[in-house]
């Protein structure tokens, strides 16, 4: 670990990681290792629910789940609801895998829902999630959901031992006036557990991998803290399928303490990416191992074919940096300083120098 202290200054550097020898460890996940699976061929498993009394719809299940529903126009918004029970532990860190299609004008979403080992009910959705609400396209789309991830979203911490997820939702709904036939289609419904692969990240690795994880052989002997972090960079090679596109996430354990933006790689690419605690915007899909500092490469869609890991460096000073949004500027003031100074200004400087000619010829004469 390198420790740089930088004289006297309030943000001084206290600590700066940014050798290879500080790496504990590396791997990568997988998600090839299959909890539950539904065939979609028995459709008395799923059950049909309605905003409305008045709507109807069909479902079919052969190989792929059909939701085939008739909407007639009404001045509220209208939704059907698609739904079966389940039950798989979050302590597997269960992912969902999840192919579909929405028909092109309605829109759609997916709801997950579990209780704790008192048998308490709790949501692992909220509103404001990107599952939520989404416009259908009338292709494919394909989802990688972490249901711990996604309870801890909205209930603000990650559920104890003996907690499980019991209901898997589907909906389609329609705006006021909406009217139609539109039919969700789900082709894959699969939870998975990662599986996690060593790798010298001296050396490039080849093959198929759903996240990168660089785990950090930190001390803190100078009592920094999350809050201290001020920004940090890896450089690296990768290459990814056509669709990859990917975030890198800073954690201390479950703490997300620095984010970075969303990057493509679909062919091998030579990358610097930065990150900082002022960029934080959500979390990563999978989860890293208690009290480790990791830097994660994480894709939201496909996945990694190649990566080698060329350095890295991490930043914290001595008090923690500011990352609030500096107070917005009325336009108003602003016009008037640039009035001031475009126009007043040049006017008062005018008269001064006019008035110290007529002084001196009043003194010459």
């Amino acid at each position: 670990m390198v420790v740089v202290l930088r004289g006297k200054s309030d943000q001084a550097t206290v600590l700066n990681a940014s050798n290879l020898n500080n790496l504990e460890s590396s791997y990568y996940t997988r998600l090839n290792n299959t909890i539950w699976q539904d065939p979609l061929t028995d459709p008395s498993q799923w059950h049909v629910g309605y905003s409305q009394p008045n709507m109807t719809s069909r479902i079919s299940a052969t190989g792929a789940l059909h939701l085939n529903a008739t909407i007639v126009s009404e001045s509220y918004p209208q939704a059907v609801n698609l739904y079966r029970s389940v039950n798989f532990s979050l302590a597997q860190n269960p992912v969902l895998l999840i192919s579909l299609q929405a028909s092109l004008g309605i829109h759609y979403g997916m709801r997950i829902a579990g209780q704790d080992s008192s048998g308490n009910p709790f949501q692992a959705w909220s509103e404001s999630s990107y599952l939520q609400h989404r416009s259908g396209l009338g292709h494919r789309e394909n989802f990688t959901i972490s249901a711990a991830v996604e309870a801890y979203k909205v209930n603000g911490v990650f559920s104890a031992a003996g907690a499980s997820i019991t209901s898997l939702q589907f909906y389609i709904e329609a705006t006021a006036g909406q009217t139609g036939q539109f039919i969700l289609s789900v082709y894959m419904v699969t939870v998975v557990s990662p599986n996690q692969y060593a790798f010298d990240s001296a050396n490039q690795v080849l093959g198929s991998m759903d996240g990168i994880a660089l785990a950090l052989n930190s001390t803190n002997g100078l009592g920094y803290t999350d809050n201290n972090f001020a920004q940090g960079y890896v450089d690296y090679y990768v290459k990814g399928t056509p669709d990859l596109v990917y975030t890198i996430y800073y954690m201390h354990g479950l703490t997300v303490v620095g984010q970075g933006y969303d990057y493509s790689a679909s062919s091998l690419t030579y990358n610097v990416a930065t990150f900082s605690a002022s960029n934080i915007r959500n979390y990563p899909p999978f989860l890293t191992g208690n009290n480790t500092l990791s830097i994660i490469l994480a894709p939201s869609r496909g996945s990694f074919l190649s990566f080698q890991l060329a350095g890295f460096s991490v930043r914290y000073l001595s008090q923690a940096p500011l990352t609030t949004t500096p107070t917005d500027i009325d336009p108003s003031t602003i016009l008037a300083y640039y009035f001031l100074f475009l126009f007043v200004t040049p006017v008062a400087i005018v008269i001064l120098v006019a008035r110290l000619f007529v002084n001196e010829n009043r003194q010459a004469s």
